[in-house]
């Protein structure tokens, strides 16, 4: 058993810069949060980071990463990947994903990050000459293929969006290979009672890499080449080591679907924005301050500029500071012409009469004077 690192000798590697050189995944997730605000749309097409903008604006970042999740993440892939994967591929067998006797590792991943590939240009040149060599010689493709770099066609994101596959398994089908798209996380699994909001996550994030290989694969021409699994699996640690634990047949169906929609919508706000002279620095910056933001409950859990608008929306009255639910009810009518008409004001448009019809309704319900 492998024990957790010491956090006192963590060395942490520093990571990709974004977004030229970062996979767009995140930058993809972070849309989906909250798709209705313009400044959020602009900071993941441009892939201008809020943190930086905080900064910016003379505030500080609250959603960064500790360096322990992180240097934690590293070691956990490097225990995976050593040995040509023996430690995965192991594992992949016992949990069903990949038959006895499979072997064979690629490791496509930055040299920055543990890998043999220079830069992305150079990891993506080499996952679509593999595609095509397994296409090729099927008896000779690897079994395990880590850091699998694919761009999205399209224009979805500016300069272009980039995907890192985690990991990815290939295995010999009826009549041709079979490709199936796992994802690796540090989070325990714990026999049932794994966080299920992580591993939602961990779907989401394998649903978006299922729909990106579609898309590449329909690029090069092999789609009819492969069988992508619709099934693909997480790859969790052991609850007190490091050591992996397989979650194998996670359904990623629904999950590819949202990406394959995300991405059709993204793709039609990034084609309204013009690039910019210079993302990730001052023109960046202002194209996200000056862009209308759109408060919602879910920024606070993903957004560094969630206190600033939060702010904002309470000094407008907004009701979205109080949540879904009370935003849905009031339908557009401001706090405080709300909390008048709760308390006798007479209403003057329709959207009032019928918000205290409702409020009335509500009341007989609840048996309120």
């Amino acid at each position: 058993m492998v024990p957790f690192p010491d956090n006192r000798n963590l060395k942490v590697m520093p990571k990709p810069p974004a977004p030229t050189g970062g996979d767009t995944r995140r930058r993809f997730e972070q849309w989906v949060q909250n798709p209705t605000c313009e400044a959020n749309t602009v900071s993941a097409v441009h892939g201008v980071k809020m943190s930086d903008v905080v900064k910016h604006e003379g505030g500080e970042p609250t959603m960064g990463q500790s360096p322990f999740a992180l240097a934690r993440g590293l070691q956990f892939e490097r225990i995976l990947f050593r040995r040509d994967a023996a430690t995965l591929i192991e594992a992949l067998v016992k949990a069903g994903v990949l038959s006895q006797g499979s072997s064979g590792f690629v490791d496509l991943r930055l040299r920055l990050n543990g890998g043999r590939s220079r830069t992305l240009a150079e990891a993506r040149s080499s996952t679509a000459d593999l595609l095509r060599n397994a296409v090729a010689h099927p008896k000779r493709a690897p079994a395990v293929v880590a850091g699998a770099t694919v761009v999205i066609p399209g224009g979805v994101m500016l300069p272009e969006a980039l995907l890192v596959l985690d990991v990815l398994a290939l295995r010999p089908g009826s009549d041709k290979l079979e490709l199936l798209v796992g994802e690796i996380k540090t989070y325990p699994d714990r026999a049932g009672y794994t966080d299920p909001r992580e591993l939602s996550t961990a779907r989401a994030q394998a649903g978006v890499y299922l729909h990106g290989l579609e898309l590449v694969l329909a690029d090069l021409g092999l789609s009819n080449a492969f069988t992508v699994s619709r099934q693909g699996f997480l790859v969790l640690s052991r609850p007190g080591s490091n050591q992996p634990s397989i979650r194998a047949s996670e359904d990623l169906q629904f999950q590819a679907e949202r990406a394959r929609r995300g991405f059709d919508l993204l793709r039609k706000a990034a084609a309204l924005i013009d690039p910019l002279p210079d993302p990730q620095g001052e023109s960046g910056y202002r194209a996200v301050v000056e862009a209308k933001s759109e408060f919602d409950e879910t920024c606070l859990s993903f957004c560094d500029r969630a206190p600033l608008c939060r702010a904002k929306a309470m000094a407008a009255g907004n009701p979205a500071v109080l949540g879904h639910d009370i935003a849905r009810f009031l339908g557009g009518i401001l706090l405080p012409r709300g909390v008048a008409l709760l308390q006798g004001a007479q209403p003057t448009t329709d959207a009032e009469k019928d918000l205290v019809r409702r409020m009335r309704d509500a009341k007989q319900r609840l048996g309120a004077p």
